[in-house]
């Protein structure tokens, strides 16, 4: 297998918010890998973004720069002088704002391009119809110069094509969860709420979840099981919003714990009713677990895995049918034994970190192989 030694890559990330994103985690195992196989490696980042200091401890080299949206050709020009000096054999870029100026920036240089994007945020959306229209014009025109892009789910790579990608240059990419750490803190202590059975969700607390849904499908879980407890652990914006479900004791709102896949291994089923596509990392993390999980039928969670096999699937923003699946799995232990047992093989063979970084590895050597 072709190691990458006295190779240079580069890394590109608009993400400006204060913690990793999906693309950013994955990133990481993969700049580790690459270092660890010899690879020389460069990250272009807005400054104190949450990537920077995490690569910097992997021996990344940073590059803290503001990718300037509203002056797209002085930082275009920026990194096509930087992609000269430092010559890299492949560059990766995420987020709008860092696909853009990469592929523009790659015109006519001997390197491969490489974008990343998840499920619910690509084609890019900007603030107003015509704001969208640009940067979706934008991203059509530049999409030429990827040589090859990983999509999350089947439906975000089915978008890709329609933009016009060849489908070869198309790797569908799942999300992934690092097992060992995954095990490691399901481990750590959690006190759990008395009553059984204990049902409920753990992960960020955003308004896609549909943490709401399942707050209103509690009266149907009692009138069948009285002392079913529900808890909801984690912190975000959709908080506030449940606190009247907390307050009538519907749910109990645990707010931010250790550890969230501490919650879950304590978890009898695991409820994730989102509302929007995407798979939230903690379903996973649940999946990985071995526990039962009843979630919505959306992109990103639909294509992961086989609906009353490995995982139940319901229909986004109904109560009732969220709550008649959530009985169903309640009902039939054997049944949600096997069910979670067979989502768990799945994220070993197809979900786990190591799988992904193999991955993405993989794409690098036969792109970099046809520099040669």
């Amino acid at each position: 297998m072709r190691s990458f030694r006295d190779t240079t890559f580069l890394f590109v990330s608009s993400r400006s918010a204060d913690t990793l994103g999906r693309v950013e985690r994955r990133w990481l195992g993969v700049m580790e890998a690459l270092i660890q196989q010899g690879a020389t490696v460069f990250l272009i980042c807005t400054p104190k973004a949450a990537l920077e200091e995490p690569a910097r401890k992997l021996g990344v080299t940073i590059a803290p720069y503001k990718l300037d949206k509203l002056n797209l050709i002085r930082t275009r020009s920026r990194m096509r002088k930087y992609l000269r000096r430092y010559r890299p054999a492949l560059a990766h870029s995420t987020g709008y704002e860092a696909d853009i100026l990469l592929r523009w920036a790659a015109k006519d240089l001997p390197v491969r391009v490489v974008s990343s994007a998840i499920c619910g945020s690509w084609p890019p959306r900007g603030m107003g119809a015509f704001d969208s229209w640009i940067r979706r014009r934008l991203e059509r025109d530049s999409l030429p110069r990827v040589d090859a892009f990983f999509a999350d789910c089947a439906d975000l790579a089915e978008r890709v094509v329609a933009f016009g990608v060849p489908p070869n240059r198309v790797t569908l990419d799942p999300p992934g969860v690092s097992l060992p750490r995954v095990a490691r803190e399901a481990a750590l202590p959690f006190s759990a709420p008395g009553g059984a059975p204990l049902i409920g969700y753990a992960g960020a607390l955003q308004h896609s979840r549909g943490l709401l849904v399942l707050a209103a499908a509690v009266p149907a879980l009692r009138a069948v099981y009285p002392d079913i407890r529900v808890v909801v652990a984690g912190e975000g914006p959709a908080r506030a919003r449940l606190l009247p479900a907390a307050a009538d004791g519907r749910i109990d709102l645990l707010g931010r714990v250790e550890s969230v896949p501490a919650v879950l291994a304590a978890l009898d089923v695991c409820v994730f009713p989102v509302a929007e596509e995407g798979t939230p990392t903690s379903l996973l993390e649940a999946a990985a677990l071995g526990k039962p999980i009843v979630a919505s039928a959306v992109h990103g969670i639909a294509d992961l895995f086989d609906d009353d096999a490995e995982i139940a699937l319901v229909p986004p923003g109904e109560a009732s049918v969220l709550a008649e699946a959530i009985l169903g799995v309640l009902a039939d232990p054997a049944k949600a034994a096997a069910m979670g047992e067979r989502a768990r093989l799945r994220v070993v063979d197809q979900y786990s970190s190591t799988a992904a970084i193999e991955r993405h590895l993989g794409v690098y050597r036969k792109l970099i192989a046809t520099l040669q």
